[in-house]
């Protein structure tokens, strides 16, 4: 044996044998620390988005060093997190463990196998905008409190965006479309900002000329990324292997692609079927569609309120309804802030929107925006049109505040565990969000007579997804086939379709994690109710306790209990 392996697996015995003396809580719960620290180090603005104020100045991270280095510490890190005895630990501790092992495999698929630091141009220029716009929605109450902190990540947006084109590659078309048109939102964004900024700035002109300088260099980067050589047309694709990796990591299932794919057609027609009735029940016609007849409810609907106000009472009512019914757990402390979208973020919001607080912020209260651009109309009718898109705006409210988004955030940022905090695996959160919808239309909580309709028809919408996610990334769908599906099956105009397949290219299996989400929950309390006797409160209580993780892999916990 020459001296070379011999030092090698000498350090290899003498890591483990160390491991070995740790308690494996201790030593995961070091190691997370050390992710996060050098997470923050890496890139700050991540650390500012989790609460830590003392980043809020800082913007880092793009420049092709600090990538290729990070990469060689999430090696070692998983090499440290997978030589943990893990499976002598305690229920909560495995969690904590297989969690952290999912961040970093994740992370290292995107980083060091698919490199999408190189091929998305669109994470380069959405980190730089995302973190003057973070600041922004977490200081909206006082810009001026906060006006140092996105002065100084304007000034640091130029060389952010230098670094990050240079270190380009390949791009995906789709993705430096994209990424173009987002620089040109930007530069609108950063511009009306700094007027915003400049009334309640000492030194309004350094203030204008700082917006003014990060906002010319978006442009720069889109004309930066306009003279990359292009990659292939469907190279967003990652291919059944790696994407059955993620079904693993991110979703915590252990099923093939086909698998994934034949179980979502199936629920097209089951739900496409139910959808049938439904709407024969509600119309008395055979030959109308659910979409035709939520817009015809849509084009009816005319608010006895301003939209701020029906936001505002139907937040508080649906809280009011959560506590009264027993159902779900309210931490103390939490709060939700129903507000406007102000008028310089308007067309960087969709109709509604909810905003988590940091997972290690003091004061956790959630925002819900709400975009009225009626007020942006003078003509009643071009006003009325718009405010009607808010249409179902009871279940819109459910999804985003209570019992919804903001209640499972609001424990969550709670858990005693670091790593957990960290966690957003969709299928928990997005499949929580749509169980609540349903459980509000089979509570009666929702007064709208075609709430039910409007419910199956989103799911039916979450079912087209999970056959999507798989086609595009087989590539089996191209991108327009993918939008053809929506228009025809969902009944979304092109525009929409297309906007909603543009955000699942850079997305695997998150598209899908909405409805498997919901089902994988259902199954699980289905279960603990009849099988152990559980009442609904009861499992509400237990799955919420968990965070965002795999449905999946809180039922195989309970085998370590």
């Amino acid at each position: 044996m020459n001296q070379l392996m011999h030092s090698i697996i000498l350090s290899d015995f003498l890591f483990h044998t160390m491991a070995a003396k740790k308690a494996p809580s201790s030593l995961l719960k070091q190691l997370g620390k050390r992710y996060i620290e050098r997470t923050c180090a890496d890139f700050p603005q991540w650390g500012s988005s989790l609460g830590f104020t003392k980043f809020e100045p800082l913007l880092a991270g793009s420049d092709e060093q600090t990538r290729r280095e990070r990469i060689k510490f999430l090696e070692g890190l998983l090499d440290e997190t997978e030589a943990i005895p893990a499976q002598t630990m305690k229920a909560d501790y495995w969690l904590d463990w297989r969690c952290f092992l999912s961040l970093i495999r994740t992370e290292l698929l995107n980083d060091r196998d698919l490199a999408r630091w190189r091929s998305n141009p669109q994470e380069c220029c959405g980190a730089a905008v995302g973190s003057v716009f973070e600041l922004v929605i977490r200081h909206a109450d006082d810009l001026g409190k906060a006006r140092l902190s996105i002065e100084a990540r304007l000034a640091a947006i130029p060389d952010f965006l230098r670094q990050g084109a240079s270190a380009i590659r390949n791009p995906v078309p789709l993705w430096t479309k994209l990424a173009i048109q987002s620089c040109k939102g930007s530069r609108e964004f950063l511009e009306t900002l700094g007027e915003t900024l400049r009334a309640l700035s000492p030194e309004p002109e350094r203030t204008r000329t700082l917006a003014r300088q990060a906002a010319r260099a978006f442009d720069a980067y889109a004309s930066a990324l306009k003279k990359k050589k292009p990659g292939r047309p469907h190279d967003f694709a990652i291919g059944r292997e790696r994407f059955e990796l993620l079904v693993r990591e991110r979703c915590g299932l252990d099923w093939s692609m086909q698998e994934i794919e034949t179980e979502g057609y199936r629920l097209i027609a089951e739900i496409s079927a139910e959808l049938e009735q439904e709407a024969k029940k509600l119309s008395g016609k055979s030959r109308i569609t659910a979409a035709q007849l939520l817009v015809e409810a849509r084009d009816a609907w005319t608010p006895t309120a301003p939209l701020l106000e029906l936001y505002s009472r139907s937040s508080a009512e649906w809280r009011k309804r959560v506590i009264e019914s027993g159902l779900f757990p309210v931490p103390l402390g939490e709060s939700l802030k129903v507000t406007p979208v102000s008028d310089f973020m308007r067309d960087h919001f969709p109709t509604a929107a909810y905003s988590s607080p940091g997972a290690f912020e003091r004061k956790q209260r959630g925002i819900f925006w709400v975009n009225d651009l009626g007020l942006t109309k003078n003509n009643s009718t071009e006003a009325l049109r718009e405010v009607r898109q808010h249409f179902g705006l009871e279940l819109t409210s459910a999804h985003e505040g209570y019992p919804g988004h903001h209640l499972q955030f609001a424990i969550q940022y709670r858990h005693p565990s670091h790593i957990r905090r960290l966690c957003s695996h969709a299928i928990f959160y997005e499949g929580w969000t749509m169980w609540c919808e349903k459980l509000a239309v089979e509570q009666g909580w929702v007064s709208e007579p075609i709430a039910r309709l409007q419910q199956m028809h989103d799911a039916l919408w979450r079912a087209y997804r999970i056959v999507i996610d798989c086609g595009l990334h087989s590539g089996k769908l191209t991108h327009e086939a993918a939008a053809r599906m929506l228009v025809k099956g969902v009944g979304f105009t092109p525009a929409r379709a297309r906007a909603d397949v543009n955000w699942y290219t850079p997305a695997p299996t998150v598209p899908m994690s909405y409805l498997l989400g919901r089902l994988e929950l259902e199954r699980l309390k289905d279960h603990m109710m009849a099988k152990e006797s559980w009442t609904l409160r009861q499992f509400h209580d237990w799955a919420l306790a968990h965070g965002a993780i795999p449905w999946a892999w809180i039922d195989q916990s309970r085998l370590r209990d």
